[in-house]
C-alpha cells in the first residue's frame, strides 16, 4: 500500500513538471502561475506546495529535467571517451552539433528560448543556470583546447548563434535561403559549424 502511494506520488510530481513548461510556453513568464499550472496538470494546486514548495522550485526541478535541457550523458553519446580522441575544433563543434540536435526535439524549450529574449526575472535566471551547467561540464571533460583561444566567446556566440536558429525555426521555414524544414538545411548548418570552428583552431 505504501509503494502504492509513492508511486502515485511520484507519477503526480512528474506530471507538475512537465505542465509547468506547457503551461510556460504557452502563457509566458508574465502569465505564469500556481492555478494555471495546477490546470494544465488537472491536479490540486495544493500539491505545487506541498511536494515542491511553490511555483519557484517547481521550475528549477523542471529546469533540471531532461525534458528541458539536455544532459552531458545525452551530448556526449553513448561513448563518452571518443570525444576526446578528436581534435579540438571537432570536440566543441560536437557539443554544439549535439547540442543543436537536441534543442530540435524539444519544442517547448524552443518556445521559452523566445520568452527569454523579452524577459529577463528570478525564473528565467534559473532556467539560465542549468544551461551554463551543461556547457561547463562538457568543456571540464574534455582537455585538448589550446590556452590562447578565447573559449568563452566562442561558446557565447556560437550558443547565441544556435539559439536564434532554433526561435527562428518556430515562425519560419528557411534563414538565409537555407530551408529549416528539411533534414538537408539542418546538415548544412551543422558543415557551417564544422567550417567556422575548423578555421577558429587552425
Amino acid at each position: 500500500m505504501a509503494i502504492q502511494k509513492t508511486d502515485r506520488k511520484e507519477k503526480t510530481k512528474n506530471k507538475l513538471i512537465k505542465s509547468v513548461g506547457k503551461a510556460l510556453s504557452k502563457y509566458g513568464f508574465k502569465g505564469l502561475g500556481i492555478n494555471k499550472v495546477a490546470r494544465e496538470a488537472g491536479v490540486d494546486k495544493v500539491l505545487i506546495y506541498r511536494y515542491f514548495g511553490g511555483l519557484p522550485e517547481l521550475l528549477k526541478e523542471y529546469s533540471l529535467s531532461i525534458d528541458f535541457w539536455p544532459s552531458l550523458k545525452e551530448i556526449l553519446g553513448d561513448d563518452p571517451e571518443f570525444v576526446k580522441t578528436l581534435k579540438s575544433d571537432e570536440q566543441v563543434a560536437y557539443f554544439f552539433k549535439k547540442f543543436l540536435a537536441a534543442l530540435r526535439r524539444r519544442p517547448i524549450t524552443q518556445d521559452i528560448l523566445a520568452l527569454e529574449v523579452l524577459e529577463r526575472n528570478e525564473l528565467t535566471k534559473q532556467l539560465e543556470y542549468i544551461r551554463i551547467r551543461t556547457a561547463l561540464e562538457y568543456f571540464e571533460h574534455i582537455d585538448q583546447i589550446p590556452d590562447d583561444k578565447n573559449l568563452s566567446a566562442i561558446v557565447v556566440l556560437m550558443g547565441g548563434a544556435i539559439n536564434y536558429l532554433i526561435i527562428r525555426s518556430r515562425i519560419t521555414t528557411s534563414v538565409g535561403g537555407i530551408d529549416l524544414e528539411s533534414e538537408k538545411g539542418w546538415d548544412s548548418i551543422n558543415d557551417g559549424i564544422d567550417l567556422l570552428l575548423k578555421g577558429i583552431f587552425d
